[in-house]
């Protein structure tokens, strides 16, 4: 499920003036400490504007988008106190209470292993920036726990620019997975770890600088858990295309902890809208609870023609499994978005295709939720009728293309695209003896 579901959306608006200089790219990426002197942010001339992540003593608390057209080239300190009060002084306060109340409570226990897995095909530049934050992450620890293991996961290669890359490294691993598919990457990365937590991060996202020590903390304080995930930022907003995105949401969550069982009174979606549990790009999973389940469900996730749903279907098996799942705010990691309106559009398919497969398929295999993945489909059609009645009268951050790629993707996944998909991977398999 993609973060067009399930998001905070961009206030609509008939002004094409307000289109026209809210899409302006390049953005400048700045982050505001709010604990220390504010100073002034600057834009140069051709910047449309500041995309600011705001921390508190460096955990996310928020952020702001300052527009060139509203608040010209320079905004003082005293605009900038306001804004962060309006966008981010409640979290601010919690993040405040929450550190006053836990300065008591001994952190001496240790955090078990870690395996950090990159599953790639095919992208060695992608996989060396990813690598290199990473492996820089793991090395400039003080105290070095807990114990982190890196993994590269080369999913069918064509040639050996992936192992090369992965060398460049001192104390990272490398295996290969010779079967096409994303999620038969992932469980070939359960299999080479004894770790009892394993990450995935992806090729195109970079972790924060203080992603460890925030999934050390959400370790011992619930170590019961049987997923962990985080907030995805941009990497960067140079082109249109990244900018209309993250102005939509983006595959922003919020910055608030939160916790999720197997059920939440009075939301008649739960947990079907899976979606809003976190992103493949950020997920941090128990091997024995992902061992329980089986593993990740190979038909997903398969590349075109269906490209995406892994990570959400497990976020809801484990979910529904009795696990925890738990949302750290801390555990940020930023991604490279698409670049091109054409990559963009693939992406909406993808995440139509991929909510409306998974609906029909644990109405099968979950007869319990069955009333509610109907509710979500029922829900999910008059939603995005919605957004492209407003998207064709020029309302919102994206045009009626992209709506409409999700609503043709949907409609792929709903009649029987899952089905097309096993059958597919069963004959990849074959074809590699399996």
């Amino acid at each position: 499920m993609g973060a067009s579901t399930f998001v905070t959306r961009l206030s609509q608006t008939n002004d094409p003036m307000w289109q026209a200089e809210h899409m302006r790219a390049p953005y400048a990426l700045r982050e505001i400490e709010v604990t220390e002197p504010l100073v002034p942010i600057k834009l140069a001339s051709d910047e449309g504007g500041a995309h600011v992540l705001l921390r508190y003593r460096g955990r996310p608390v928020g952020r702001l988008w300052l527009d060139h057209a509203e608040h010209g080239s320079e905004i003082g300190p005293e605009t900038l106190a306001r804004l962060v009060a309006q966008s981010a002084a409640a979290t601010i306060a919690a993040r405040a209470i929450e550190d006053d109340l836990l300065s008591d409570i001994s952190t001496s226990s240790t955090t078990p292993k870690v395996c950090i897995a990159i599953c790639t095909r095919n992208r060695a530049e992608l996989l060396r920036r990813s690598l290199a934050a990473l492996v820089a992450m793991r090395d400039g620890r003080a105290d070095q726990e807990p114990i982190v293991e890196i993994l590269v996961v080369d999913n069918a290669p064509t040639d050996d620019r992936t192992r090369r890359t992965a060398f460049e490294f001192d104390e990272v691993r490398y295996a290969v997975e010779p079967v096409p598919g994303l999620d038969l990457a992932r469980n070939r990365a359960l299999s080479e770890t004894d770790a009892p937590w394993i990450a995935y991060v992806d090729d195109d996202a970079v972790v924060d600088r203080f992603w460890l020590s925030r999934l050390a903390e959400g370790i011992r304080t619930a170590p019961e858990a049987g997923a962990f995930t985080g907030p995805i930022l941009p990497l960067e907003l140079e082109t249109e295309a990244q900018l209309r995105f993250e102005r939509a949401g983006g595959f922003g969550k919020g910055f608030d902890w939160e916790r999720y069982g197997p059920e939440r009174w009075g939301d008649r979606f739960y947990p079907t809208s899976a979606g809003r549990f976190g992103t493949g790009a950020c997920m941090v999973l128990s091997t024995k609870a992902v061992r329980a389940l089986g593993g990740f469900d190979e038909a997903l996730d398969t590349g075109p023609p269906l490209p995406g749903g892994g990570d959400v279907d497990m976020f809801y098996r484990v979910v529904r499994s009795g696990y925890p799942l738990i949302y750290l705010p801390g555990l940020l990691v930023h991604h490279q978005h698409r670049r091109d309106m054409r990559g963009l559009r693939r992406q909406y398919h993808s995440w139509g295709l991929s909510v409306l497969a998974l609906c029909r398929k644990n109405s099968v295999f979950d007869p319990p939720m069955r009333g509610r993945h109907r509710w979500l489909m029922a829900w999910w059609l008059r939603d995005t009728s919605r957004r492209l009645a407003r998207a064709l009268l020029g309302r919102g951050p994206h045009p009626p293309q992209l709506v409409l790629s999700e609503i043709l993707g949907g409609f792929q996944g709903y009649f029987g695209e899952y089905r097309r998909s096993e059958a597919r991977i069963a004959a990849r398999k074959r074809e590699h003896g399996l």
